[in-house]
């Protein structure tokens, strides 16, 4: 399993399937508020990049040559469900990506955020949009859904530290 630490200098960086195919760029991180563990990334795919899809990390590695190698095929993650670049995923397309992905443990989670421990300098606004996307979807009308407690992804964004600083700091 990676953790944040790790997956910090991934922005960027080429991801690859098994064969070694090149799936992508990776933009962004995600993790699983039910784990607090890096989870998928998002990645840019494409001939030109202009294709955007989040992949599962679970057991990403990083390789020799700068590249980070998923368990995941190329042409998998060609047909994925496609998501806005600069919007939050939505409960439903969370499913659908947990669905694609033959993932079945979506459901498990209820609503704890493990990423809490971690103290994200984003914790404040996030904890707002949870409470919101709870308040919105607080019970089941009575169909026997599973409630909606907001999303389960928390996307996190590296950003440089500046010149002459020692690290990179995540917000």
């Amino acid at each position: 399993m990676t953790d944040l630490q790790d997956v910090q200098s991934w922005r960027g960086k080429k991801m690859l399937d098994p064969d070694g195919d090149t799936i992508g760029t990776i933009e962004d991180i995600f993790l699983d508020r039910q784990t607090g563990e890096p989870a998928w990334a998002a990645v840019k795919t494409g001939l030109f990049g202009l294709k955007h899809t989040v992949v599962p990390i679970r057991d990403a590695q990083p390789t020799d040559d700068g590249k980070v190698r998923v368990p995941v095929q190329k042409e998998k993650v060609k047909d994925a469900p496609r998501i806005d670049p600069d919007g939050d995923l939505d409960p439903d397309e969370e499913r659908r990506l947990w669905e694609y992905y033959g993932l079945s443990d979506y459901d498990e989670w209820q609503g704890d955020d493990r990423t809490r421990a971690l103290a994200l300098p984003d914790e404040d606004e996030d904890r707002a949009r949870q409470e919101a996307a709870g308040e919105a979807g607080e019970s089941d009308g009575g169909n026997g859904a599973p409630r909606i407690v907001g999303v389960r992804l928390r996307r996190v964004v590296i950003v440089a530290a500046p010149v002459g600083a020692p690290d990179d700091r995540t917000t």
